[in-house]
């Protein structure tokens, strides 16, 4: 088995996309602990269930590597681990050789828009691809493409941003501009944007009665993340899509002959990540 692919994508990020891998790379170094391992072990079991060793995995946008180190550690087998950012594919691989370079898992640079890339991947009993879909710059050819990747019987596990229409100030199409405004301006004023998002994170918390510091320091329990580098995340993810939890429920049924195992919906008027387990029929 070939464990790392060191080819470079063939289908590359648009010119204008977020530098996810250098986020993820911060994030290992700087807040990665045996803690967040653990709540990251939490998520992938949470969501896929206990049943999840001895089972194939696929992490389609593995950014830091995080998710396929917990599945690894959950006993999955084999786990391929694939990422079109190069910094993604190197903080991954990172975390491989961090675990004792297992055979079973493979890291290799790609894009789930590259159709040849797809043709050439085994399926795999999970498929799992958490908050990475929409930012492809095609959401629903990139969810076809990794549907398409399930064994029969396998789960298919996706997180995407919420169509928030609704929302007062913040809404789904606002966030489009706010990112693609963030992705051009020089890094002291994106820093400077970061700086007043987590001001008026601290503000609405205060405003709620909550403690801000306090729940900066249970962040964490999320998904074993870090504020620091998912505001980064949030006001920089460009290219940024995004869909109700109906309307990819009614994909995923509809024209992916999916049935739908778990749906974790965020308020309406949220732009959050609705989370879905889907299941391939047997």
């Amino acid at each position: 088995m070939t464990h790392d692919v060191t080819d470079k994508p063939r289908v590359a990020a648009p010119g204008d996309a977020f530098g996810f891998g250098r986020n993820w790379q911060d994030y290992v170094a700087e807040h990665l602990t045996p803690e967040r391992e653990r709540i990251a072990r939490e998520s992938v079991r949470g969501l896929v269930g206990d049943d999840i060793a001895g089972r194939s995995f696929l992490d389609i946008g593995s950014g830091s590597g995080l998710f396929s180190l917990a599945a690894h550690d959950l006993g999955a087998t084999p786990i391929v681990s694939i990422d079109v950012d190069p910094d993604s594919v190197a903080s991954t691989r990172a975390l491989r050789e961090r675990a004792g370079a297992p055979e079973a898992w493979t890291v290799r640079a790609g894009s789930i828009l590259d159709d040849a890339l797809v043709a050439e991947l085994e399926s795999a009993d999970v498929v799992y691809s958490w908050g990475v879909l929409h930012h492809t710059g095609e959401m629903w050819k990139a969810i076809r493409n990794a549907a398409s990747l399930v064994k029969p019987g396998g789960l298919f596990v996706i997180a995407i941003y919420n169509r928030a229409d609704g929302a007062r100030v913040f809404k789904s199409e606002l966030w489009v501009k706010l990112k693609r405004f963030y992705n051009r301006v020089p890094r002291p004023v994106q820093a400077g944007m970061e700086g007043g998002y987590r001001a008026s994170f601290a503000l609405r918390k205060l405003l709620r009665g909550k403690n801000p510091v306090a729940w900066e320091r249970e962040y964490q329990r999320e998904r074993g993340m870090a504020i620091k580098t998912d505001i980064r995340d949030w006001l920089g993810g460009y290219p940024y899509e995004f869909a109700s939890a109906d309307e990819i429920v009614r994909f995923c049924e509809g024209e992916l002959g999916f049935s739908t195992r778990k749906v974790n919906r965020v308020p309406d008027k949220d732009t959050a990540n609705n989370e879905f387990v889907f299941e391939r029929p047997a």
